[in-house]
C-alpha cells in the first residue's frame, strides 16, 4: 500500500509502499476514506515537538474510512461498516485508561504519533475495536476531522461548561480548523457572546459567519483593551488554539476573576501566570489534550443530528501530501485539508 512516512525531522513527507498489516486478535484493518491534516503534524515534521519513538513511521491522526478487516475476537463492527477512528490509543491499564482517557495516558501509543502508523496511507491498523465510532450517514472522508478538529474544541469546551455565563462573553484565539468548530460547539453548547482573534482578515470573517459576535485583529494592539470593553471586564472562559506566548498572554489577562483560561494549541508559548499583574483572581489554567472514545461518539452524534455542521473541507490526494503541509504552514488553509488516500 501507499503509505506518507515522515524518515527524519526537517524533512519532507516520503511517499512509500509498504505491506498491508494484517489484523490480530481484537485489532480491525480500516480501508482509510479521509485523514485530516493538522497543525500538530507540522511540529512534528518540523522537530519542533519531537515524539516519535521510530522512525520512518507514518503520521496522520485525524482519520475515518471503512472497515475492511477485523480479527478474531471483534464483534462491535463488522467489514464494510464506515468509521470514524478515536487515535488517542492507550496502554489499556493505567488509571487513565480505565476511565475511559487513554489519549491521557502516560505510555501513549497515538496513530501517527508515536510507534504506531496512522492514516497517511491506504490501510490503518487500529489495536482495538473500541477505539472505533460507528457512522451513520455520514461520509468518513468528511467525517474525519470530527475525530481531531472537532473532538478537540469539544473536550476543552465541555470542561469549562461550569463557567460560561450568558452575559458575559467568551474569547476565541485562532479561527483556523479547532477554532472554526470551536465556534460552532460554543454556539451549541454555551449560549455566550463569542469574541474571536486572528491575524487573518479572512479568517476573522469566517469567524463571524460561524456565528461569532465580533471578530478582531490579534495584531492591533487595542485588541487587549478592546475584549474587556466588549465582555464588560473579562470574558468568562478563554480558549487559545495558537499557544504562542502573545496569545496565551492575551487570553490570561482578558479573562475575568472566577474565570477560566483553556490553552488548546501548541506553538510552544510559556504561559506566565502572575496574579494582579498577568491574570486576576482564582482564575483556572488549563491544557486539555484530544479527546476519548465517549466524546468522539458525543461529536458524531452531534453531527449526526445536524446541529453540527462541517468547516470548509479541502480534498487532496496522498501525492500532494507536501504541498498541503506546505500551503497550511503558510496559512493559506481557511478551514480543514483531507487527504483521500
Amino acid at each position: 500500500m501507499k503509505a506518507a512516512r515522515i524518515q527524519a525531522y526537517g524533512q519532507p513527507l516520503v511517499l512509500q509502499d509498504i505491506p498491508i498489516p494484517a489484523p490480530r486478535p481484537g485489532q480491525v484493518l480500516v480501508r482509510v476514506r479521509g485523514a485530516g491534516i493538522c497543525r500538530s503534524d507540522l511540529h512534528v515534521l518540523s522537530g519542533e515537538i519531537p515524539i516519535l519513538p521510530r522512525m520512518p513511521v507514518t503520521l496522520g491522526h485525524e482519520n475515518a474510512g471503512f472497515v475492511a478487516a477485523a480479527g478474531p475476537g471483534v464483534t462491535g463492527v463488522r467489514e464494510g461498516d464506515a468509521v470514524a477512528v478515536c487515535g488517542g490509543w492507550g496502554c489499556g491499564r493505567c488509571d487513565y485508561c480505565v476511565v475511559g482517557d487513554d489519549q491521557l495516558c502516560a505510555t501513549p501509543s497515538w496513530a501517527g504519533l508515536s510507534a504506531c502508523d496512522g492514516g497517511y496511507a491506504e490501510y490503518l491498523l487500529v489495536p482495538n475495536e473500541k477505539y472505533l465510532v460507528r457512522l451513520h450517514g455520514l461520509d468518513p472522508r468528511g467525517a474525519a476531522p470530527l475525530t481531531d478538529a472537532a473532538l478537540t474544541p469539544y473536550r476543552a469546551i465541555k470542561r469549562a461548561l461550569p463557567y460560561f455565563q450568558p452575559d458575559h462573553g467568551v474569547l476565541v484565539i485562532g479561527c483556523g480548523g479547532l477554532g472554526q468548530y470551536g465556534i460552532k460547539l460554543l454556539r451549541i453548547l454555551a449560549g455566550s457572546p463569542i469574541i474571536a482573534v486572528d491575524l487573518d482578515p479572512a479568517k476573522r470573517q469566517i469567524a463571524i459567519c460561524l456565528g461569532a459576535a465580533h471578530a478582531l485583529d490579534a495584531s492591533d494592539p487595542e485588541t487587549a483593551a478592546r475584549i474587556l470593553e466588549l465582555s464588560g471586564g473579562g470574558v468568562a472562559a478563554a480558549f487559545d488554539f495558537v499557544g504562542s506566548e502573545a496569545t496565551l498572554a492575551l487570553a490570561a489577562g482578558s479573562t475575568r476573576s472566577g474565570g477560566k483560561v483553556t490553552q488548546v494549541g501548541l506553538a510552544g508559548g510559556e504561559a506566565r501566570l502572575r496574579v494582579r499583574e498577568s491574570i486576576r483572581w482564582e482564575v483556572a489554567f488549563e491544557a486539555t489534550l484530544w479527546g476519548n472514545v465517549k466524546e468522539l461518539r458525543e461529536v458524531v452524534a452531534l453531527a449526526e443530528s445536524g446541529l453540527l455542521t462541517p468547516i470548509e473541507v479541502e480534498y487532496a490526494t496522498l501525492d500532494r501530501i507536501n504541498e498541503v503541509c506546505q500551503r497550511l504552514e503558510r496559512g493559506e488553509v481557511k478551514g480543514r485539508v483531507v487527504v483521500t488516500p
